[in-house]
């Protein structure tokens, strides 16, 4: 069972609870794609744009925050295979370029400094523990708390824009537990097509979200209890990573079963050692502790053996995925 829910993850659940198990309970790690990489390397140039001085905030250092931030990470194992050659890279970037130009025709990073930035939001609700980043939260002109989104992608038609704004919400609930303060607005910025989006928090707002989110946690501890997380046919399956090991689309797709127990063993494995550890080692737990006789040389063996099992099923899954 996991710990901690995001609002990604609940939409992802809410989307299709198989896919929800493929990337958290199985944890076969969807790789980063183009749209992906743009997005990432878009926010962050718009993060940095705020550690300039207000009179350099300017088109010509957003675009060289974006050429920065991508140099620093386009070598790494999660981004050196994205592209084929370098004029398809080269088109990649100009339209990273276009969305944060199309960003400055939408708001003017000169003239304000956000509250903050990247900022980490948590908090329990119930038995659920909610945990996520929220891009970006200002104060207007009369003081109130406004929360900001990024999206790289188009905006929707103004009269479907209401779901868009559910990872929005569960923040501006979190927000106001936190601090006390219940944030006025919520903003959606989309890039591609320059739009912005609004909506005003209340507290009817905030018990629906609160509701809500409830619903799907009570949703995912039935789903892990009955072991049942079955797939729903949507719009979006066409783009679904899994969807080649997918029994809905695939009879013949590889078993996770055995990927899924290894993960729960390994689990309880590094619960063990991270309890161990919190305490400063075996000799400083109590005599009545059921962790005292604990053998640290066969725990860390079979934690090592169950890595390799895991790491060899998730190539063969990788490669069938691949295919």
């Amino acid at each position: 069972m996991i710990k901690n829910l995001s609002p990604s993850r609940a939409s992802q659940f809410k989307t299709c609870p198989k896919q929800f198990k493929f990337a958290n309970i199985d944890k076969i790690k969807e790789p980063t794609n183009e749209v992906q990489a743009k997005g990432t390397t878009v926010h962050e140039a718009l993060e940095k744009i705020f550690d300039l001085p207000k009179e350099e905030r300017n088109l010509e250092n957003l675009h060289n925050l974006f050429r920065k931030v991508w140099t620093d990470v386009r070598a790494s194992d999660e981004h050196v295979h994205l592209f084929n050659d370098q004029s398809e890279e080269r088109e990649w970037g100009l339209d990273g370029l276009k969305l944060l130009s199309n960003y400055l025709t939408l708001e003017n990073p000169a003239l304000f400094d956000p509250l903050e930035r990247e900022r980490w939001v948590r908090g329990s609700i119930e038995d659920l523990n909610l945990r996520g980043i929220l891009d970006r939260m200002d104060r207007n002109d009369k003081g109130e708390l406004i929360i900001v989104d990024y999206k790289s992608g188009k905006a929707p038609n103004a009269k479907y824009k209401e779901p868009r704004f559910f990872a929005l919400k569960l923040y501006a609930l979190l927000i106001k537990n936190e601090i006390g303060e219940t944030p006025a607005e919520l903003k959606l910025i989309y890039l591609q097509n320059s739009t912005i989006h609004t909506m005003k928090v209340d507290e009817e707002m905030l018990r629906n979200a609160e509701k809500e989110i409830l619903e799907i946690w009570n949703n995912i501890k039935v789903a892990f209890e009955s072991n049942n997380f079955p797939t729903i046919k949507n719009t979006l399956c066409d783009w679904c990573y899994y969807k080649p090991i997918c029994p809905e689309f695939n009879k013949n797709a590889p078993s996770t079963v055995e990927l899924e127990n290894c993960n729960e063993k390994i689990d309880e494995i590094n619960e063990t050692l991270e309890a161990i550890n919190l305490v400063g080692g075996l000799d400083n737990l109590p005599d009545n502790s059921p962790l005292k006789n604990t053998n640290l040389d066969e725990i860390n063996k079979n934690l090592e053996e169950l890595n390799i099992t895991k790491n060899k099923i998730v190539k063969d899954i990788e490669e069938f995925l691949r295919k």
